[in-house]
């Protein structure tokens, strides 16, 4: 993850991603991505602008916001990351899916380096689901 980027500004990308990729809309709303980050629309706004700043997402006013592709990268590895530790931590380690294991999986994905959720997955199998039956972003090491 590049260092420029706040925890928040990676949980913006994990919205994002969702809604543009999961949900395949072409621009994501900033009430949908208010309700989804449990923040008031103005402060979501002024967070896109920051990110738009950096390059990472393109915002469209009353339109919505589509991810540059610096952006949908970063996006990627952060769902990755947050899936990955969700197996982590069920998986490896046994905990059982509540509510504990997704904070906890929220805590660990920003700390994550590339190496270790590569890690994760080769112990795994190349896991193509999260515990949620969610489809994780393959790495470079499922490619190989």
């Amino acid at each position: 993850m590049s260092s420029e980027l706040t925890e928040s500004m990676q949980e913006y990308l994990e919205a994002l991603w969702v809604f543009l990729k999961e949900e395949e809309r072409e621009y994501a709303r900033i009430n949908d991505i208010a309700r989804a980050l449990e923040v008031a629309p103005p402060s979501a706004v002024e967070m896109l602008k920051r990110m738009e700043k950096l390059g990472l997402v393109i915002y469209h006013p009353r339109v919505g916001i589509q991810l540059t592709p610096r952006g949908e990268e970063l996006a990627r590895e952060a769902i990755r990351s947050h899936r990955l530790a969700e197996l982590l931590l069920t998986e490896l380690l046994g905990m059982e899916l509540d509510h504990q294991v997704h904070s906890s999986a929220c805590a660990l994905e920003h700390h994550i380096s590339s190496s270790v959720a590569e890690a994760v997955c080769i112990k795994l199998g190349h896991p193509e689901t999260c515990p949620h039956g969610k489809k994780i972003p393959r790495g470079e090491c499922c490619k190989r």
